[in-house]
């Protein structure tokens, strides 16, 4: 029992909330950024070629509609949730190890 003291409880604490609040933090970021339409233009060319090979097998085929503006800012106000979990996560796990 001597081997998990406080202190090694309270790295491996300040550990894990670092690790969680970056991975929290990405995820925020990359939502943030999806919803902002950034991915939009990168994702435009191979969008087309996917709509090109399902016409192909069915030329019924209809792409789905685009998100609303109201749909849009309803994702970045989520998105911005979970940058701000993330980031409260990684203060903590600094505060953690410096007390």
């Amino acid at each position: 029992m001597s081997y998990y003291q406080d202190e090694t409880l309270s790295f491996h604490l300040s550990g894990g909330l670092f690790v969680a609040g970056m991975l929290v933090f990405a995820i925020g970021m990359f939502s943030q950024m999806s919803a902002s339409g950034l991915f939009d233009g990168i994702m435009y060319g191979f969008k087309r070629n996917r709509r090109a090979k399902l016409k192909e097998i069915d030329p019924d085929y209809e792409e789905d509609e685009e998100a609303t503006p109201e749909e849009r800012a309803s994702q970045k106000q989520s998105a911005w949730r979970w940058v701000y979990v993330g980031v409260v996560s990684i203060v903590l796990s600094y505060v953690i190890t410096l007390v």
